[in-house]
């Protein structure tokens, strides 16, 4: 995984780290020990979010147990002429926002043999980039644990979640997914000895309209299908974020962690 390195830095919150492309938000532990290996949260926001929106979450989920690097997203998202967030590119948006077939018209048996072998080739280079400098420069910063870093997404920012984790298998400790979905244009499941032991949770509130719950429940069920260690669960909500929802990532997260420590 990630090369670690054990120098504490500023407790503070911080954004523009690095480059002028890579704005970046710190959430810091209370009581921060420096001794200490903290898991790292890499928190990656919805379409209008910006770097600030999962890490200012985070108390609500635990004050003390890991390290929160909330990123921005690369894209400017505008309404009404005005200037609201940031988005993570079209490769990311729901894809009944996009022409094509919806997940109803599919099956989900049949997708594994396709997801395994097709998919359009497009670049997301700036934003692997972006994430891998960004933990890097964290890791210089604080004591983070170099095998237990998880990516955390939401909408959107889950979808991003989805692919860099199924891309890159071993260099995370899991993918937490809130109210989130698989891009399409990439082949999820190439990676698929790998990805058997990339654990995922996946959360979605049961009234959610821009991503309605059956396509989630077919996301799911394909992951499932391919033998990948998916726990999900659905919650009486829309798109918000619930406490209810926190509370189950904190507790599914540690069950990571003990796990990974025997």
């Amino acid at each position: 995984m990630f090369q670690e390195r054990r120098t504490p830095g500023s407790m503070e919150r911080s954004s523009g780290i690095g480059a002028e492309t890579s704005v970046e938000a710190t959430f810091i532990p209370h009581r921060y020990e420096p001794n200490y290996a903290y898991p790292l949260l890499v928190l990656l926001h919805g379409r209008g979010g910006d770097e600030q929106q999962l890490v200012d979450a985070m108390p609500t989920m635990s004050w003390r147990n890991y390290v929160g690097l909330g990123l921005r997203g690369p894209e400017s998202v505008h309404r009404a002429g005005k200037h609201v967030g940031y988005d993570w590119g079209a490769s990311f948006r729901h894809p009944r926002r996009k022409p094509g077939p919806h997940w109803e018209e599919i099956d989900p048996d049949a997708m594994l043999p396709r997801f395994m072998t097709h998919g359009s080739a497009d670049s997301f280079d700036a934003i692997e980039d972006t994430l891998f400098s960004a933990v890097c420069r964290t890791m210089r910063a604080l004591h983070v644990h170099s095998e237990r870093i998880f990516l955390v997404g939401s909408g959107e920012g889950a979808a991003v979640a989805f692919r860099l984790g199924l891309t890159h298998p071993e260099r995370f400790a899991g993918v937490v997914a809130l109210n989130g979905w698989i891009p399409r244009g990439f082949r999820p499941l190439a990676r698929w000895e790998a990805s058997r032991s990339l654990p995922i949770l996946s959360l979605h509130g049961l009234w959610n309209a821009r991503a309605p719950i059956g396509d989630a429940i077919r996301d799911d069920q394909l992951l499932r299908n391919a033998g990948l260690p998916l726990t999900s669960r659905v919650y009486n909500a829309a798109r918000t974020i619930t406490p209810a929802m926190l509370s189950d990532v904190d507790s599914w997260l540690i069950d990571q962690c003990t796990a990974g420590a025997h």
